[in-house]
């Protein structure tokens, strides 16, 4: 038990290998939509759920437009999808942000990616996967 407790004391406190994921979804017309923004510990080792917070769809009603523009499910209820979001990646981000921040945060970024035309560039065609790097002052990463 000591080791999985120093294990998990390590990746908590490690903040040199630490960054985030902007994750994105490619759709059908070529376009990129919000998945998350992901904490990460490594490429493959991420915290979810790390500790309980209220979702509360109302706090973002200032962000609906884009949130339902930019951010949004094509499996289930929208509000589902970013309570679902919040509570695994957004209970763990390593910067201590709210729920508004976080949404904020991740829409500020997805701007600023498309800005740079980094979504076609981190685009994975085997993996169906854009993930985005930044570090841990949401700087996108250099390569």
């Amino acid at each position: 038990m000591f080791l999985v407790n120093y294990f998990k004391y390590y990746l908590q406190n490690d903040t040199e290998n630490k960054f985030y994921y902007l994750s994105l979804i490619k759709e059908q017309n070529k376009t990129f939509s919000i998945h998350g923004l992901w904490p990460q510990y490594s490429l493959n080792s991420y915290p979810s759920f790390c500790k309980d917070v209220t979702f509360d769809i109302n706090q973002l009603k200032p962000l609906m437009p884009q949130l339902n523009e930019l951010w949004y499910s094509n499996k289930n209820n929208n509000s589902d999808f970013w309570k679902h979001e919040y509570e695994k990646h957004g209970s763990c981000v390593f910067t201590p942000l709210t729920e508004v921040e976080y949404f904020e945060k991740t829409i500020e970024l997805y701007n600023e990616a498309i800005k740079l035309e980094l979504p076609e560039k981190f685009y994975d065609e085997n993996t169906k996967k854009c993930l985005i790097p930044l570090d841990l002052n949401f700087e996108f990463k250099k390569e």
